[in-house]
């Protein structure tokens, strides 16, 4: 018999867009950033169901894709593009990490 554990699928982020406010007076930079936290909660998504992974896959095209649209938001939300996908690419990496440590200690 298989022992199924329930392992997160996303990594969470404790009130994100909340703690977004405590660092931004101006109501369009926290949008901004508000937009890239949840492109980044989206990409690092690593469920294989559904809409989920549908809007990783998109969330990683807009994030490493150099977009145009992107690299604007960034620079709106006072954000390098650079250290969003550096960041991106590090929740990735630890989350893969992780799920690699559980399933080999099933």
């Amino acid at each position: 018999m298989v022992k199924k554990v329930n392992t997160p699928n996303v990594i969470k982020f404790q009130s994100p867009f909340e703690r977004l406010k405590l660092y931004t007076t101006s109501p369009d930079v926290t949008l901004r950033k508000a937009i890239i936290t949840q492109a980044i909660i989206d990409a690092t998504n690593m469920t294989e169901t559904g809409a989920a992974k549908k809007l990783e896959e998109e969330a990683k095209s807009w994030i490493f894709g150099n977009s145009e649209s992107f690299k604007t938001i960034c620079h709106e939300a006072e954000i390098e593009p650079s250290f969003v996908v550096r960041i991106t690419k590090s929740i990735i990496k630890l989350h893969k990490e992780e799920q690699s440590k559980i399933r080999k200690s099933l």
